[in-house]
Parts: structure tokens; C-alpha cells; sequence
């Protein structure tokens, strides 16, 4: 059995087929799917999904980075108006199984010049996992001195997940380091760069995921893929893809308590 750790299931690409991709899934060995929310409306997309597909599709409720370009928008912008905008419901709270996928991305200028808001609103989020003992998924793209600088001013550190990981070694050893767990996902395939990390992370410390339906070059990913990146994976690490699967199934089973 495998674990796609992250999969996008409430994209509108879904909605004619999800039944099928699902079998599909199922078919090629992957019996369980964390599909993470990335602001208010989709988190209850994905807590919806997991109640439709209980023991198949678990929900991850957070607000992604990339959310503090509409905060603005939707409310008058002082900090400390940030935690009331970016906590869910104690009903959506109830149904998930992580908090994410929240985080930090720099990646654009727009988003650096949002640098502030976004540690505001990753520091919340992560605040509240802890408070609930939930794990995080963490987004973090062009950003990692950031993000662990927030991470390391918390009064108490969340566990969990430095999702789609793509910095260097010095970065993944930092990572490593606090704890957390790691997952690479397509960029595996075509960045030798990245590809290089695999074998430095240990194998108790693994994850598996798509970050369906993106990361496939030309079409919509499927959790069902998780396992061309796994057979990937168990051969940089020396490892059967049993062994692998195994191992990986079970550091998601004691992270996300499934």
C-alpha cells in the first residue's frame, strides 16, 4: 500500500471523474490521499471530499501563502485582524487530519513584497497546529531561511511535512534537523539537483506524494502516479519499492495519525 501525501482532489479538473481517478489510485496501490485545502472555501471542498470517500481521502485545512494577495481584498489589512481571517472552523478543524498547506512562498516580486503578511500568516496557522496537535504541510518555495526562521521563533514547533522539497543539501539538512518529515515529488524526474537530495534523507523521515494535478509536465497529474516517483525513489535509496512503500506508508500513517 502507498500514500499519496498530497493531492489537490477538490481542483475543478476532478469533478468529471474523480470516481475513476480514485479506482485508478486504487488499482496501482495507493489506498490513501491527503487532499490539503489552500484557503477557506477549498479546505471544506476537501473536508467534504473526505466524509464522500471516508478511509480513501483525508483532509488537510489551511490558507497558502499565496491567499495574502486577496487579504487586502477581503478585509481591512492590520495584522491582527490575520488570525481571525486565516483560522478555520472548529467544525472544519474536526474533520482534518493536518493543518496545510500553509507556508511561505517568494517565488514572484508581488509575493515578496507580501513577506510580512505571509509570516503572519504562517505563524498563526502553525500556532494553532500545535495548539490541536495536528502536523503541518508546508509550502516553501524560494523561501526556506524564512520559513524556519518563523518556525524557530514559536514558543512550540508543530511536526510535520516540508511538502514537494527542492532547496539544497544545507537546507534539507536544517529541515531534517527540526524534525520534520520530507517529500519530493515529480521535480525528481527531470532536476538532477533535486534528485541528489533523496538518499540524504533517512528512510523513517519519507513521504511520498504528486501534488496532483500539477507537477506533469503537459497534463493533469493523478495520485496513481505516486508510483513513478516511488520507484524513483526506492532505487536512489538502495530499496526495493516494497520496502519503500512500506516504510513511507507508515512514517504518513504515525504523522497524520491515519
Amino acid at each position: 500500500m502507498l500514500i499519496d501525501t498530497h493531492a489537490h482532489l477538490w481542483w475543478p479538473s476532478y469533478e468529471g471523474d474523480l470516481d475513476e481517478v480514485l479506482e485508478r489510485a486504487r488499482a496501482a496501490g495507493v489506498e490513501k490521499i491527503i487532499c490539503p485545502g489552500t484557503n477557506a472555501e477549498t479546505s471544506k471542498q476537501a473536508i467534504e471530499l473526505a466524509k464522500k470517500y471516508p478511509g480513501v481521502i483525508y483532509a488537510g485545512v489551511g490558507v497558502h501563502p499565496e491567499e495574502v494577495l486577496n487579504f487586502g481584498k477581503v478585509r481591512p489589512s492590520p495584522p491582527m485582524s490575520m488570525a481571525g481571517w486565516a483560522l478555520p472552523s472548529r467544525s472544519d478543524l474536526a474533520g482534518s487530519v493536518a493543518v496545510g498547506e500553509i507556508g511561505i512562498d517568494l517565488y514572484t516580486e508581488e509575493m515578496r513584497g507580501k513577506l510580512s503578511e505571509q509570516k503572519e500568516l504562517f505563524r498563526v496557522q502553525c500556532e494553532m497546529a500545535v495548539k490541536l496537535d495536528l502536523p503541518v504541510i508546508v509550502h516553501t518555495r524560494q523561501s526556506l531561511v524564512e520559513t524556519l526562521e518563523v518556525l524557530g521563533q514559536l514558543p512550540k514547533m508543530p511536526r510535520g511535512q516540508f511538502h514537494c522539497f527542492s532547496h539544497d543539501e544545507i537546507g534539507l539538512k536544517q529541515v531534517l534537523k527540526r524534525g520534520f518529515y520530507v517529500s519530493f515529488c515529480g521535480n525528481i524526474t527531470w532536476s538532477k539537483r533535486v534528485a541528489r537530495l533523496v538518499p540524504l534523507v533517512p528512510i523513517d523521515r519519507l513521504l511520498l506524494e504528486t501534488d496532483s494535478p500539477f507537477m506533469l509536465p503537459g497534463g493533469r497529474n493523478d495520485p496513481g502516479n505516486v508510483t513513478i516517483t516511488a520507484q524513483i525513489i526506492a532505487d536512489l535509496q538502495g530499496l526495493t519499492l516494497q520496502a519503500l512503500g512500506e516504510q513511507t506508508t507508515n512514517n504518513a500513517q504515525r504523522l497524520f495519525k491515519l
